[in-house]
């Protein structure tokens, strides 16, 4: 039996509600894009439209409705009883203003919004775009390189090989930002591309109306970097200029950051305390209680298959379940476990 068909059978056993009673618990969800219907990406970093709204519409009808990452620490930190949500957004796409706020606001839901402000300044692209934007344009169907010592031999003219190139590329490139630099322009040499990605992040305009709906914004970092590969004067850039940055161009507070990758050091802890933020969030799966530490907060992933049935219908209740850790101990955590 899959995964998949095992937690759509436990998820039957989940009660179809949410819960205001118990202890205080903070569910932080982790999101970055929402795409169209039908829409697949070489690299798919994100839900459909249509079940990022049968997510809202789960949280609404358990009395669950998102909060933001700030509200939802407020009410740790009063012992309000009970089960908050907060819904996540990394990295700033324009997606997230134009079909996630609309689909927050009809089921009166608020989210947190961490936007890679460097990024979104130079209107240029995050480098996992780069990559998957070089291996659906590729003009050679078949593209030697030599990356870190080793030589590979990407087959790029099947969607299979390119999905392929990108599972084996994607590692390589957690290095610091020069030789990670370096690498993209030997992949897309190989590749025989020349053309730049487009850029798919919000520009300012756009990401005004977040904080103008009021949603909360928070840094992301600027140019998005593996944070633990830095000296420390660049983490202390990296964060301390991206929340400044989002302040001058949005008028709005900034008091969170999300880690890139969820990487991060104590170096990267003492900057975030130095730039003036309040708390961090990272990849770590889990919940949250008052006594999770606030520069390691933990965040779930609720991805589309996570949310489906293995006949690849939306389910209610495995959602539900995945909001609530029902599946935790799958996974080798205790059910509910704050981290």
């Amino acid at each position: 039996m899959s995964g998949r068909a095992l937690r759509w059978l436990l998820s039957l056993g989940v009660p179809a509600r949410g819960g205001r009673r118990g202890p205080p618990r903070l569910t932080i969800v982790r999101h970055h894009r929402v795409y169209a219907d039908g829409e697949r990406p070489l690299y798919a970093l994100g839900v459909s439209e249509s079940v990022f709204a049968g997510q809202l519409e789960v949280c609404a009808r358990a009395g669950l409705a998102p909060v933001t990452v700030t509200e939802g620490l407020a009410r740790l930190d009063r012992g309000e009883p009970g089960h908050a949500i907060a819904f996540s957004f990394d990295d700033g796409y324009a997606d997230n203003v134009t079909r996630a706020l609309p689909l927050l606001r009809r089921f009166g839901g608020r989210g947190t919004f961490f936007l890679a402000a460097g990024l979104i300044e130079e209107r240029r692209s995050p480098w996992w775009d780069e990559l998957a934007f070089t291996l659906e344009h590729a003009a050679s169907r078949i593209a030697h390189l030599t990356l870190a010592g080793r030589a590979h031999t990407l087959e790029l003219g099947t969607h299979a090989g390119r999905a392929a190139a990108l599972a084996t590329l994607l590692p390589l490139l957690r290095v610091p930002p020069a030789e990670q630099r370096s690498r993209l322009d030997a992949i897309r040499a190989a590749a025989c591309v020349v053309a730049p990605a487009p850029c798919e992040l919000a520009d300012w305009p756009l990401a005004r109306h977040l904080s103008g709906e009021g949603m909360e914004v928070g840094a992301h970092t600027l140019t998005h970097p593996f944070l633990s590969l830095l000296a420390a004067g660049e983490q202390r850039r990296e964060i301390a200029e991206s929340a400044v940055l989002l302040r001058e161009r949005l008028g709005t507070e900034v008091t969170g950051l999300a880690y890139p990758n969820g990487d991060h050091d104590g170096v990267t802890i003492e900057a975030a305390r130095a730039a003036g933020l309040r708390y961090a969030v990272t990849t770590a799966s889990g919940d949250c209680d008052a006594a999770t530490p606030r520069w390691t907060l933990p965040r779930r992933p609720l991805t589309e298959g996570a949310c489906t049935a293995p006949g690849g219908r939306f389910s209610a209740r495995m959602t539900l379940a995945e909001l609530t850790g029902a599946f935790d101990g799958l996974r080798g955590r205790p059910a509910g476990a704050a981290s």
